[in-house]
Order: structure tokens, then C-alpha cells, then sequence
């Protein structure tokens, strides 16, 4: 069966997600499976690598799927429109009146700044990142709408998208009948800058919605150690605690990945995490997400307090990195697939030809989709779709003037800090002046958070002594093998009020008895 990148999944049946049978005709790649452990696995050896002193003693082994069959881990996504509740761009490029009023409200800066609240202070203020400017792409069905949290690519990632699940079929999945191009503005975050990435994760948008994967939690490796451990769908709040900061300060609801960097623009190299983790041979492929307002939800149960509690990172004009600010965008044309192939799609049928046969790897009546796996014929379409724009487009900057960033997402530094323990697992013992651990946090507090902050994710000159002994202890120091008592997480804030309540119904019990 063929994997789907639409917003409503077919019914599951047998083997699903990325560890189905390919079709045959189709040169059977690598299991995901396999390859997410060894992705997971190349990412932490690149990781301790770079961050030796900084890091866990030990962070244990590759990472593996949550089950045998990678259901939770990496499904294929939409790379195509759905249609929001505005009808149409403005015609000079970027968001018409409805989509604005639909998406931030008639004053975005209004909107911004109401209920959201940023984790830390570099996500209130602008970052120090460059200014990139280039194109996007989506495929789309008539319609021409806002590509508000959605899935987009470029050139190459959006002709795998077309070769792999739209071409295969007549009518065309999805109706899908253009290529629409995007002219996208984007600067990163400074907690993102930090680590030495401008691009978050490719989160999957499905009907505006993000379905993942986030990160969830801790899991154990095969040698005990802790691991990030991932779910599947929208996010589920009531996993706060399980990815909750060594401060104790939680990420308002939202998940880890827009929590701690901001709203940031997620990108996805064809191969690598999180899908497709398999030989892909349309070279240099990307996808990309671009967050909205009220990602959480669909665009169907999008509401007013949901948009402004979750502002996503949408500006008009130039974004300024900061958490709430990182993209903008212009319209900047559509061209038909019938303009890219040899025949249109409804004169091939009429003439008993057909586009693309994945069983046979050929068209009937057409070559142009030959040949999904080769190389070299799949650099030749990508070379047809640019010209094609620069001729359509010929007062537009062309494509390979205008290139894009590199996608420099790193897993292993994105998340870094769950390859810590957990930070209020194990008992609590504070550090004291004459110990190891209280010598360690005192040179961090005075020293180490000016020299080498990078050894210390998440705090600032400002943190407490004991934000600096959690983390150490997080990190699995040995001077530290104790966290510190009075930093309490959500569930062990629960956990205290009921100790003392139980505390106190046992005084009351005593008092009676005198």
C-alpha cells in the first residue's frame, strides 16, 4: 500500500507506517526502523563528539523505535494545500484581509502580544541570526490559499512528493493540479543559533494541525541509560512533566519543539529524520514546516484564545527572530503540472496512456516519469520545473540565484537534555560548601555560564544554585549524584501537597488522641 500525505489517513491494515511493504517495481529500500536506530545512533556519536565536556558521562546507547513496527515514529505528511476558511492570496503576494483576520487578527502585533508567554527571555526579543530569503514550494489542487501551517519544500522535495504519491493515479490524488511558489523570509531564534541551527525539526501539519513527532519523554536504552523517546499526533499536554527543563519551568502547554526555540521553521532533508529515512534519489531534498497561529488545533477548531495563547511565527514583513517572529512570505505565482509533462494529464487518458505505473516504473504513452529511482532522470525533471518557472516568471529572481539555507536541523543537539535524567527522578540532597558537587556548581554560576554556556542548555547568569546542581545532576555527573531538594517539578509539586496533607491529617489524628 502506498503511504499518504494527505490530512485524513486511510483505515490501517497489517503492517502501516514507514515499515510497509514498498511497491514492487520499486527498488525496496533499508527498513526505517533500522535506519532511525542508526540515524539515532550517528546523531549521538556526533553529539558526544562535539559536546564532550559539556555533556552526559555516559548517554548510553542508539536510540530505537517506540515499538517493532515504527507506527508512532514516522509517518508520510502532506505536502499539498487545504483549503483554510479565506478564499483566495492578495494579489500582490502574502496574505489577503481574510486570511490575516482568519489567522492573527486584523493587528498582528495586538495579537501577538496578548497571552502568549515566551519560556525564556531570548524568545521576548529579537535574535542575533542572519536574514534568509528564498523560495518555497507546494503542490495544490485549483484553489490558491495561505500556506499557513502546512508542509512545503523545494523543488526537488516537492517533485518527490508528486512522483511518489500523486502521479501514480488518474485522476491525480488529491486533484492536485499546480506548483505554487513562495518567496519566504525567515530568521531562527537565538536559543536555536545557540545550538548552531537556524531550521527546527519538519514537524508533520495535517489540516493545520501538528501531529509530530515531539518529543515525549525519557525511555530507557538497552544499557539503562535515558533516551528522548517520541509520540505521535497532536501533543499531549499531560506530558508536561516527562520534558519539563532542569528550572522546573514548563513550556506553557506547548510542545517541547516550539516550547524551548520558539516557533521556528522546521526543515526535513529526503533521508534523514524524520521521514522518508531511506534512500531518496531526487538529490538535495528538503521539506519544510511553516507554523502558524494555533498550531494545537486543526484549522476547523481554530479559535481566537487559541491563536493568541499560541501565536506561531507568521509576521508581516521582516521577521525578527524572536519565539513569535520568524517567517513571512509573498506569493509569487503557480504553475500547472500539465506545463511540466510531455502530454496533459486528461488527453494522456483519452488516449489510453497513463503517467506513471509505480508496478512497472513507466508511463503508458509517456516517459516523462520514468525511472523513480534514477538519478539522473529525476535532476532532469527538477531542471524542467525551474525552467519552467524562470520562463513563466522571467521578471523573478531565479531559482539558483536565490538558494536555500542549508537545513542544518541536528537532531542530537535539538535534544540534547533527554539524554539527561530526568530532572526530578531520584532523591533530593542539596550541595554544600566542602563537597565536590557544590564546588562544580559554584565555578559554573561564576565562571563556566560566561566561558562555555553552551555546557549549560537552558540557564542563564540569573539561574540559582540549585538550577545549575539540577542540571549537573541531569547531565549525570559524578560529583553530583543528588538533585537538589526544592525545585519541584509538576507531578512532584503533586506528590509534596499530598505528603503534606497526609502530614497533616496524621497530626490531626494525634492532637485527638491527646
Amino acid at each position: 500500500s502506498s503511504l499518504f500525505l494527505s490530512g485524513k489517513e486511510p483505515p490501517r491494515k497489517g503492517r502501516s507506517g514507514p515499515c510497509r511493504r514498498r511497491r514492487p517495481g520499486i527498488a525496496n529500500p533499508p527498513s526505517p526502523c533500522r535506519d532511525m536506530a542508526a540515524y539515532r545512533a550517528a546523531a549521538l556519536t556526533a553529539l558526544l563528539a562535539a559536546t564532550a565536556v559539556g555533556g552526559a558521562d555516559d548517554v548510553g546507547s542508539a536510540l530505537t523505535c517506540e515499538d517493532e513496527e515504527c507506527d508512532a515514529a514516522l509517518e508520510l505528511r502532506q505536502l499539498r494545500g487545504v483549503r483554510r476558511h479565506s478564499d483566495s492570496l492578495g494579489p500582490h503576494g502574502g496574505p489577503g484581509p481574510t486570511v490575516i483576520e482568519d489567522q492573527l487578527g486584523s493587528d498582528v502585533s495586538e495579537v501577538k502580544n496578548s497571552t502568549w508567554k515566551p519560556w525564556s527571555q531570548d524568545l521576548a526579543q529579537p535574535s542575533g541570526a542572519p536574514l534568509y530569503t528564498f523560495y518555497m514550494y507546494r503542490a495544490v489542487s485549483g484553489e490558491t490559499y495561505s500556506p499557513i501551517n502546512v508542509n512545503a519544500a523545494n523543488l526537488p522535495g516537492v517533485l518527490w512528493y508528486l512522483h511518489h504519491e500523486v502521479v501514480v493515479q488518474y485522476p491525480r490524488k488529491f486533484q492536485i493540479t499546480g506548483i505554487e511558489r513562495y518567496k519566504v523570509q525567515m530568521r531562527a531564534t537565538e536559543p536555536l543559533v545557540r545550538k548552531g541551527m537556524h531550521f527546527g525539526p519538519r514537524m508533520a501539519m495535517d489540516r493545520g494541525q501538528d501531529t509530530g513527532p515531539h518529543v515525549c519523554g525519557r525511555q530507557k536504552a538497552a544499557a539503562g541509560n535515558p533516551e528522548p523517546s517520541f509520540c505521535e499526533g497532536a501533543f499531549d499536554s499531560t506530558k508536561e512533566a516527562e520534558i519539563m527543563a532542569a528550572n522546573g519551568k514548563s513550556y506553557g502547554g506547548l510542545p517541547y519543539e516550539y516550547g524551548r526555540y520558539g516557533f521556528n521553521v522546521g526543515c526535513n532533508k529526503l533521508g534523514e529524520y524524520p521521514f522518508p529515512m531511506y534512500e531518496v534519489y531526487y538529490p538535495k531534498s528538503v521539506w519544510y514546516t511553516l507554523p502558524g497561529s494555533c498550531p494545537s488545533k486543526t484549522f476547523d477548531s481554530q479559535d481566537a484564545k487559541c491563536m493568541s495563547a499560541e501565536p506561531g511565527g507568521l509576521v508581516k514583513g521582516v521577521p525578527t527572530g524572536a519565539g513569535d517572529s520568524t517567517w513571512s512570505y509573498e506569493f509569487m505565482g503557480k504553475v500547472a503540472v500539465d506545463e511540466l509533462v510531455d502530454t496533459p494529464v486528461d488527453q494522456l487518458n483519452k488516449q489510453g496512456g497513463r503517467e506513471y505505473d509505480p508496478f512497472t516504473d513507466k508511463g503508458i504513452r509517456t516517459s516523462f516519469w520514468d525511472g523513480i529511482n534514477n538519478t539522473a532522470a529525476n535532476s532532469k525533471r527538477v531542471t524542467a520545473l525551474r525552467k519552467l518557472f524562470a520562463t513563466k516568471f522571467s521578471n523573478q529572481t531565479l531559482d539558483e540565484e536565490m538558494p536555500s539555507p542549508p537545513c542544518d536541523f541536528n537532531f542530537g543537539m535539538f535534544y540534547k537534555e533527554f539524554w539527561y535524567k530526568a530532572p526530578f527522578s531520584g532523591p533530593c540532597k542539596d550541595a554544600v560548601e566542602g563537597d565536590d558537587c557544590y564546588t562544580m556548581v559554584h565555578w559554573g554560576t561564576s565562571e563556566g555560564i560566561y566561558s562555555h554556556p553552551e555546557y549549560y542548555p537552558g540557564l542563564t547568569a540569573a539561574s540559582s544554585l540549585k538550577e545549575f546542581q539540577q542540571l549537573l545532576y541531569m547531565q549525570g555527573k559524578a560529583a553530583c549524584p543528588n538533585r537538589p531538594c526544592g525545585i519541584a517539578g509538576k507531578e512532584e509539586s503533586k506528590e509534596e501537597d499530598g505528603e503534606k496533607k497526609a502530614d497533616s491529617e496524621e497530626e490531626k489524628e494525634e492532637k485527638k488522641k491527646q
